[in-house]
């Protein structure tokens, strides 16, 4: 691993409330080299790994403010906004005009559920930044709908505005979104039942109450954004990690199938998955 400088990462201001020095980054990101994604940057501890990635996310709306992100709910994906919501207010960032899509919703469920991915996201981003209803995408996977129906609206909405932006977690056996193991690449927003091992973790793990099925946005349509930040910061998935990475491209893993889009891939992880995941 070898260090990068603060100027290449190209984030140039912090708040002078937090006292953070000219250089913040500087020796505390590594990047390592891979032959199919743009870029790993490996940070010490989940604390900066987030905010790194909420860094990057600024930076997408610093330079497009009607950019349309796709952020998950989860407890990786939260940790990034709770770093993202100070930062930008901070800062004076305004987020007025960004498109906001979700990543998956369970199904069904309503939206005042605290186990929905709408609640959570409502709570975390939504309304601490003030993003007004029109620009709220949110999968409308309510009892009483038709999943597949909702799905495919869904879908095209996604189509009609483009993805700047997607932040994905890895899951179990490499989930994307809450595209199990097997899905078909080629899949767009769909409707699906949950994987056992999804469902142990979220029943048992969580302790949740949650259904057995879920939306998701496919593997197409998150393999279509311009910008895809791909994120580790859980030991629970680093054997799952270590496939995405270096095993081989299989729908088994769906996270690998984000080398055959490498390019615009940045993968942001800790030293603790590092040391797992990469060859030494």
């Amino acid at each position: 691993m070898t260090a990068i400088s603060y100027e290449r990462l190209e984030i140039h201001s912090f708040p002078s409330v937090e006292n953070v020095p000219l250089g913040f980054w500087e020796n505390r990101v590594k990047e390592v080299q891979h032959p199919e994604f743009k870029a790993i940057f490996v940070l010490p501890t989940r604390e900066e790994a987030s905010r790194f990635a909420a860094e990057k996310i600024l930076e997408v709306v610093k330079e497009k403010p009607d950019a349309s992100i796709t952020l998950p709910s989860s407890q990786q994906g939260n940790s990034v906004l709770e770093k993202l919501v100070p930062l930008a207010k901070e800062r004076g960032i305004p987020f007025d005009q960004v498109q906001f899509f979700h990543l998956d919703e369970y199904f069904p469920i309503a939206a005042t559920d605290k186990n929905s991915f709408r609640y959570n996201l409502r709570e975390k981003i939504w309304d601490p930044l003030g993003i007004p209803e029109s620009n709220i995408h949110a999968i409308a996977a309510d009892p009483g709908t038709n999943g597949e129906e909702v799905a495919k609206t869904y879908e095209a909405q996604i189509a009609k505005c483009g993805m700047d932006l997607v932040l994905h977690p890895i899951g179990p056996d490499g989930h994307m979104g809450f595209n199990e193991s097997g899905t078909p690449k080629e899949s767009a927003t769909h409707l699906t039942r949950l994987s056992e091992k999804t469902v142990y973790r979220d029943h048992i793990l969580r302790h949740l109450d949650t259904p057995n099925e879920a939306i998701t946005q496919g593997i197409t349509t998150i393999l279509n954004a311009k910008k895809i930040l791909f994120i580790d910061f859980s030991a629970d998935y680093k054997e799952s990690m270590k496939d995405a990475l270096y095993g081989p491209i299989s729908e088994a893993n769906p996270s690998s199938l984000l080398r055959t889009v490498g390019n615009k891939v940045e993968v942001i992880m800790t030293n603790e998955i590092a040391a797992h995941t990469i060859p030494s």
